[in-house]
């Protein structure tokens, strides 16, 4: 038997024996009663830490445009394509707020909802914690466990928007085509290519767009073009670039601010491929786009193909890219005030997709559809395997891959890296 101490009749401590097959029994009984309900004890400790290191964010809003609508405040952690609606919280005018929240980086935005719908409209008064646009909004970060509270958020009247972003049309001053590179080049770090997503202007006016070589032009040698994805930059290519065959190919990357319209990159990559042919004659060259960039790449084969050019696309190919694209962009660019511009050309059923996916692929063009999924799940952990290998481009592809790996480890991945290999050397036959 075994002895436990118990609270007597007067609430004082008191030794009591209980049979150690009755503790047992409850013991017993208590494991029952968790596994029928669907749980089990690891899932009820990580949900209890979970709680445990929840952290807090508050602030106060307050109204100076004249209406009594209720205002509503969005919290939206920070993803890859489109930032995710976490928490929302109600106010029926001014007054104060509170999320609770695990550590991460969030973003905060409030409107007031005039139409009452529930949903932000862009002629509402709203306001980003930190900034009159996401460019230069601030994100919130909070530590597990910890607490941020926010400076007062003012609703005076709808966003302004004195240049419009989405369609801006410029000439990059910065324009770096035809520097040589290497991958090691802090413009290439990955905050760079988080600075290009969030902030695309400061991107430009920082670090500067370009087309880069990674090795000194050569005749006879392929240009091989990387283009990255949303967020990303010429370093996740590493692997790929150094496992060309540096006799026939030579790798060149797109570095650019995903945040901008895609029109305006496919624009771009289209401007400066036939600059470097004029500087450096080929004959042909290959694309090669992960993620997002897969979606530029075929805008850029779209246009490309409009005019009568000398070197021709000898090869194409997508990594994980959202071809039929992204439910969270949708929602981003239809329902928040946070959104960035590139994740309206991402949103289903978009004008641009539209555009893209309408436009007949030419058949002398090789294109190869690579996918990947991550375990029993169907997707790679960023995009459905719906969108990557829509029926409408399984039809164009010269041959579909799948993998078993992640959205961004495909690229590290030894058996894409050996397929890669092999598809490229193989073009040459």
């Amino acid at each position: 038997m075994k002895p436990i101490k118990t609270l007597n009749n007067f609430g004082l401590l008191d030794q009591t024996t209980i049979p150690q097959n009755l503790i047992s029994m409850l013991l017993a009984i208590f494991l029952v009663i968790v596994m029928s309900s669907g749980c089990s004890l690891l899932e009820i400790s990580q949900q209890s830490e979970g709680v445990n290191k929840a952290g807090t964010i508050s602030g106060r809003v307050d109204i100076e445009s004249g209406s009594d609508a209720p205002v509503t405040i969005l919290l939206f952690s920070k993803q890859d394509f489109a930032p995710k609606l976490e928490r929302k919280y109600v106010l029926q005018g001014a007054g104060e707020f509170r999320f609770y929240a695990q550590q991460g980086i969030y973003y905060i935005a409030a409107f007031q909802d005039t139409n009452r719908d529930n949903l932000y409209q862009q002629t509402e008064p709203a306001t980003l914690y930190g900034g009159s646009d996401l460019f230069n909004a601030s994100p919130v970060a909070l530590q597990s466990s910890g607490h941020v509270e926010l400076d007062r958020l003012i609703l005076k009247r709808p966003i302004a928007n004195k240049i419009n972003r989405d369609n801006i049309s410029f000439e990059i001053e910065q324009d770096h085509t035809g520097e040589i590179a290497t991958l090691d080049d802090p413009r290439f770090s990955r905050e760079i290519g988080a600075l290009g997503l969030w902030k695309p202007i400061s991107f430009i006016d920082q670090v500067g767009i370009g087309l880069y070589m990674l090795s000194s032009s050569e005749a006879k040698r392929i240009p091989v073009i990387f283009i990255h994805g949303a967020g990303g930059t010429p370093l996740e290519f590493a692997e790929l670039a150094k496992s060309l065959d540096s006799q026939r190919f030579e790798p060149w990357v797109l570095h650019y601010p995903s945040g901008l319209r895609l029109d305006i990159i496919s624009d771009y990559l289209v401007k400066s491929i036939n600059q470097l042919e004029s500087q450096y004659p080929f004959d042909n060259f290959y694309l090669i786009a992960h993620s997002m960039g897969g979606l530029v790449m075929r805008s850029t084969v779209k246009k490309y193909t409009a005019s009568a050019h000398h070197p021709v696309i000898g090869l194409t190919m997508t990594i994980n890219s959202p071809m039929d694209g992204m439910a969270s962009a949708e929602f981003g660019a239809r329902s928040s005030p946070i959104v960035i511009p590139s994740w309206r050309d991402i949103a289903q059923n978009s004008e641009f997709l539209r555009n893209i996916r309408d436009w007949p692929w030419p058949e002398e063009i090789p294109y190869h559809l690579v996918f990947s999924y991550q375990g029993g799940d169907s997707d790679d952990g960023v995009v459905d395997l719906e969108s990557q290998i829509p029926l409408s481009l399984q039809a164009e592809a010269t041959r579909l891959y799948g993998f078993h790996a992640g959205h961004a480890t495909i690229l590290t991945n030894p058996d894409f890296i050996r397929s890669f290999q092999n598809i490229l050397n193989n073009s040459l036959l």
